[in-house]
């Protein structure tokens, strides 16, 4: 079976990783330092900010932002439950707007439709390693005093305008999950050029702590820890190498398949990475997904379902649910109608990408995918 991801690690993380084993140093320490210099330099900012996973970096980015109680934060409705999961541990509000139904990201017009005075933050989600139009959404704003925090967990070095993701708004919160473009086992990252910010967030993911055991704000243990930097730091080295090569199977794919599915669209403004490879099939998706496992490629279909339809938010203002329940009652966006997010969730098909993926891998999952499409 070609499974739809996998991490790629070589002897060189073994080699590092068993150095920080062998040293005893264990928690943050220097490594950590070193990948937040690296990964800055990489993005083109002036800080970042290592934690343990990229919801954590969402969740403080988020903070150090300013962001709490009786704010609101506008997020696409087509991504990952951490996008919007993390504006309410925050405190804030998640209002959930449509996307654009060609590449997935955030549509600046829907912005413009729903921001309003309690706006204080927009998350956009750089979606399958494909960058939003992000002057577009800045021009969305009118003006407004309104902050973007970019979230590029599946865009780690992907371009908009020749420009890094990561660096084009207040704040950049990447992911290093194993299915990554890179990984550190599990781990994230905050970058920005704002130094209040960066002081901000170095301190909530340590506890709060200004000085040892010397408490300021309530933080949290968002620590990373010296073996995911020493992973870090040698898959940072070898991510461009890792791009090349996903750029390499998305253009054969969207060569090979063109005349049998409906393949990805890339704006002119854009590079993407191509963390994951979707195809979209209006009719019969399901069909094809059975048909494509059952002859060994682990495709997998999209989000089940837009975000403010996640049963949990319908849930928030139940006074019985949790510990939020206060700050969100009546909060009830069930009613919100996203079509297009709704029909990405509906006909969007992954196929196998990664970059230790082999030729052959890429011949098989094109012949197949060939038969598959053909065949509904």
């Amino acid at each position: 079976m070609i499974p739809i991801s996998k991490p790629c690690i070589s002897e060189r993380e073994i080699s590092e990783v068993s150095e920080v084993l062998r040293s005893g140093m264990l928690a943050q320490g220097d490594r950590v330092e070193r990948f937040e210099r690296a990964f800055a330099s990489y993005v083109g900012c002036k800080y970042a900010v290592a934690l343990s996973n990229g919801t954590a970096a969402l969740h403080v980015a988020l903070i150090a932002m300013g962001i709490g109680p009786g704010d609101e934060v506008i997020v696409p409705s087509y991504s990952f439950f951490a996008t919007a999961s993390a504006v309410v541990l925050s405190g804030a509000k998640p209002v959930f707007v449509d996307v654009d139904p060609r590449i997935g990201t955030i549509d600046p017009a829907e912005v413009k439709r729903k921001i309003s005075s309690k706006t204080k933050a927009i998350i956009t989600v750089h979606i399958h390693g494909h960058p939003a139009d992000m002057d577009s959404l800045k021009d969305s704003l009118d003006g407004r005093d309104v902050m973007i925090l970019e979230d590029c967990a599946q865009a780690h070095g992907a371009l908009y305008k020749g420009r890094k993701v990561g660096k084009i708004g207040e704040a950049g919160a990447f992911s290093f999950y194993p299915t990554k473009n890179m990984t550190t086992g599990e781990g994230g990252i905050i970058t920005t050029d704002d130094e209040e910010i960066y002081q901000r967030a170095k301190v909530i993911r340590d506890h709060g702590q200004l000085s040892k055991y010397e408490h300021h704000f309530i933080g949290f243990n968002y620590r990373m820890t010296e073996i995911q930097a020493a992973i870090g730091l040698v898959q940072l080295e070898r991510l461009d190498e890792f791009n090349r090569r996903r750029k390499e199977i998305a253009s054969t794919y969207s060569e090979e398949l063109s005349g049998f599915i409906e393949t990805p669209y890339v704006a002119d403004w854009a590079e993407p990475v191509w963390h994951l490879y979707p195809v979209r099939v209006r009719d019969g998706r399901d069909k094809a997904l059975e048909m494509l496992v059952r002859n060994g490629i682990m495709a997998r279909p999209a989000y089940p379902m837009p975000l403010q339809k996640q049963p949990v938010f319908s849930k928030l203002g139940e006074r019985d649910h949790n510990f939020l329940s206060v700050l969100f009652e009546g909060f009830d966006p069930s009613g919100i109608r996203t079509p297009n997010a709704e029909a990405l969730c509906r006909e969007l098909l992954y196929l196998p990408i990664y970059h230790c993926m082999t030729d052959e891998e890429v011949r098989k999952v094109i012949e197949v995918s060939k038969a598959v499409f053909r065949s509904i």
